[in-house]
């Protein structure tokens, strides 16, 4: 199996600690095709990417893609921002980005107070409980990734399930029919194999994501390969195994990549 793309990688334009051109540098090194830049959305407090310094993250994804031959992708991992599903990526500014992942961050500049409560205190406080506690809060959060997805021209929901709960099964199955990928995330042992074959049952297809916080860590797929091999999930439903994903975002543009 081979790992053709790399679309979750931070950089020091959020808190990642390389900067673009290391971050192709070591996509390239590794033998990818292409590599999405995606730092953490505009309403993270402390991590966001700055709405001023969009320009200059462009200028150095073009200028990376020059130097490298790999294809760098203007990306973000936008936050969930209110209980209908809104992200932080909002239409104004689709044309500015070329993959658009989204995912819950305990951290955000939510829209108004209830956003607040159940995103940035209820459901983190109720993950931390694994019985009835959490089950009201397991069912909201089941309805943000759902409205997100289906209001939204998302292409990966990333590390779903990590520090907030959602059913992942009716989670993926929405993401089955509209198009958009689950990650396997391998910095975040986020799910139980139990839940990734429930996942899996539902017919969607994956994308593998580093998270890389560093340069050494882009491209890294070892964790994703060992849990496609213990579940049978085929290379052919991973959509950047021996492959480029077709992406969403740039369907709902009408671009090519």
């Amino acid at each position: 199996m081979i790992l053709y793309g790399d679309y979750h990688t931070h950089t020091v334009y959020s808190h990642g600690s390389g900067t673009v051109e290391e971050n192709a540098t070591a996509a390239m090194e590794k033998g990818l095709k292409q590599i999405g830049i995606s730092d953490h959305g505009f309403s993270h407090p402390f991590y966001g990417l700055k709405k001023k310094k969009l320009p200059f993250l462009r200028e150095d994804c073009a200028r990376a893609e020059d130097k490298t031959g790999v294809r760098v992708l203007v990306g973000i991992e936008s936050n969930f921002i209110k209980s209908d599903g809104s992200c932080d990526l909002t239409e104004d500014y689709y044309d500015k980005f070329d993959i658009f992942l989204a995912g819950a961050h305990v951290f955000a500049g939510y829209k108004d107070f209830s956003s607040f409560w159940n995103m940035g205190v209820l459901f983190p406080l109720a993950s931390s409980f694994r019985r009835e506690i959490n089950g009201k809060a397991k069912a909201k959060m089941t309805e943000v990734y759902i409205n997100a997805v289906r209001r939204l021209p998302i292409d990966v929901i990333t590390h779903l399930d990590f520090r907030v709960f959602a059913n992942v099964k009716e989670v993926a199955a929405c993401c089955r029919e509209y198009g958009t990928y689950i990650e396997i995330n391998t910095k975040k042992a986020h799910m139980t194999d139990e839940q990734w074959k429930e996942v899996a049952d539902t017919g969607v297809n994956f994308v593998i994501g580093s998270d890389a916080h560093s340069p050494d860590r882009v491209a890294d797929a070892h964790s994703a390969f060992d849990l496609m091999d213990r579940l049978g999930i085929e290379p052919e439903r991973v959509h950047n195994v021996n492959r480029l994903p077709d992406f969403r975002f740039a369907k709902y543009k009408g671009v090519k990549l």
